[in-house]
C-alpha cells in the first residue's frame, strides 16, 4: 500500500495529523483517534452485514474495530484509480502476550464475552440480513480433516519415493502411522459426536465465529482487550474458536493441563459449555492439526532445502504427543 493511498482520506470529515505504514495498512493519526486505512477486496454485501453486527458490538460495551463512514455515508471508499479501501476505528494497545497467563485468560474471557453478544447481535438483524448471513457458512471441520488425511498420505508417498531423505523426511515417515491414527481416530471420533448437531444447531440460531481468534487479533489496552480483523467471521460453532485460540496457546506451553483448565474455567464464567460440547472440544484437540501444517508446508515449498527451524518444530510436535494426550485427559 503507497503513501498515495492516504488521498482517500479526504473522503472523511476529521483532519489527518500524521500516518504510518504497518501490515498492508496505513495507521492514521487523526483529529477524532485512531484509524486504520486498508484496502478491500471482499464483497459489498459482505462489508454491510460485518458493518451491522460490529456496530451492534459496539454498543452492547465490545471493544471492536467498527468501520468509519465517508461523508456519502459509505462504509466503502474508492480512489481516483479505481481502488477500493475501508477505514477502521483502531486501538492504542499492544498485542497479548501468549507468555503472560493473565492476558491470556483475559483473552479468553473477552472470547466468551464476544460469544454471548455475538448471539444477542444476530437477534436485531433485519430479515433480509439474516437471510442474507447464511451465505456466510463455515464449511465442516469434518470436510477439512478429510481433506488433511488425504493430503498426508500424498506426502508419505512422495517422500518414500525419494532415493535420498533428509533428516526431516526420514522423521516424517518414522512418525507418520502415529499421528496419521491420531487423525483418523478424532475424525471418526467427531463424525459420530454430537458434532453434526452443533453445526446444524449453529446454522439454524445463526451463530456466529471470529473466525481468526489469535493473539495477533487481540490488542491489550491495560486490563481490557479490543478484538479486531472479523474479515473471516462466519456462522459456525462457536465452539471453533476456542478449540483454535487454546490449541495454539497449549502447543506453546507444552500441552501443560493447568493453563489449559484456567482457559476452560474462564471461558465458562460467560458461557457454561454442555458434556457433549466438551465432548466435541476434546475429539478436534485430538486431531494432530500441528503435524499435518508442517508436512503440508515441507510439500507445497522447496524441498530441495528444509529449514532447520522446521525440523525444530517437528521434534517439538513429537516431543509433545505424550503431554498432549495426558493433558486432554485432564481437562476434558
Amino acid at each position: 500500500m503507497s503513501e498515495k493511498s492516504t488521498n482517500v482520506l479526504e473522503q472523511y470529515d476529521f483532519l489527518l495529523v500524521r500516518s504510518m505504514r504497518g501490515r498492508g495498512a496505513i495507521l492514521c493519526e487523526t483529529d477524532k483517534g485512531l484509524m486504520l486505512l486498508k484496502e478491500y477486496g471482499g464483497s459489498v454485501l459482505r462489508l454491510t452485514l460485518e458493518d451491522e453486527i460490529l456496530r451492534d458490538l459496539e454498543l452492547s460495551g465490545m471493544r471492536v474495530d467498527t468501520y468509519v463512514k465517508n461523508r456519502d455515508e459509505q462504509v466503502l471508499s474508492i480512489d481516483s484509480d479505481g481502488t477500493k479501501y475501508v477505514l477502521k476505528k483502531w486501538f492504542t494497545g499492544r498485542e497479548c502476550d501468549v507468555r503472560n497467563t493473565t492476558e491470556i485468560l483475559t483473552a479468553v474471557r473477552t472470547l466468551s464475552e464476544l460469544h454471548a453478544a455475538l448471539r444477542r447481535a444476530v437477534t436485531g438483524l433485519t430479515e433480509e440480513s439474516r437471510e442474507e448471513l447464511k451465505r456466510f457458512v463455515a464449511p465442516p471441520l469434518t470436510d477439512a480433516f478429510d481433506r488433511h488425511q488425504r493430503e498426508l498420505k500424498k506426502v508419505r508417498s512422495y517422500i518414500r519415493a525419494k532415493q535420498k531423505k533428509s533428516e526431516f523426511e526420514l522423521q516424517v515417515l518414522k512418525h507418520f502411522d502415529e499421528f496419521y491414527e491420531q487423525g483418523r481416530e478424532s475424525l471418526e471420533l467427531l463424525k459420530s459426536s454430537a458434532y453434526g448437531e452443533l453445526k446444524a444447531l449453529a446454522n439454524t440460531e445463526l451463530r456466529l465465529c471470529h473466525g481468526n481468534y489469535n493473539h495477533h487479533n487481540i490488542l491489550m489496552e491495560g486490563k481490557c482487550a479490543a478484538v479486531v480483523n472479523f474479515d473471516k467471521l462466519s456462522m459456525d460453532v462457536q465452539l471453533v474458536d476456542l478449540y483454535l485460540f487454546m490449541r495454539k496457546i497449549l502447543e506453546k506451553y507444552n500441552w501443560e493441563a493447568r493453563i489449559g483448565s484456567q482457559m476452560l474455567e474462564e471461558y465458562e464464567k460467560k458461557l457454561k459449555l454442555s458434556g457433549e460440547e466438551k465432548q466435541v472440544l476434546r475429539y478436534l484437540f485430538l486431531y494432530p492439526e500441528k503435524f499435518w501444517k508442517l508436512v503440508n508446508h515441507y510439500y507445497n515449498n522447496n524441498k530441495a532445502w528444509i529449514p532447520q527451524k522446521d525440523l525444530e518444530k517437528l521434534d517439538a510436535v513429537i516431543r509433545q504427543s505424550d503431554e498432549k494426550q495426558e493433558c486432554l485427559k485432564k481437562i476434558l
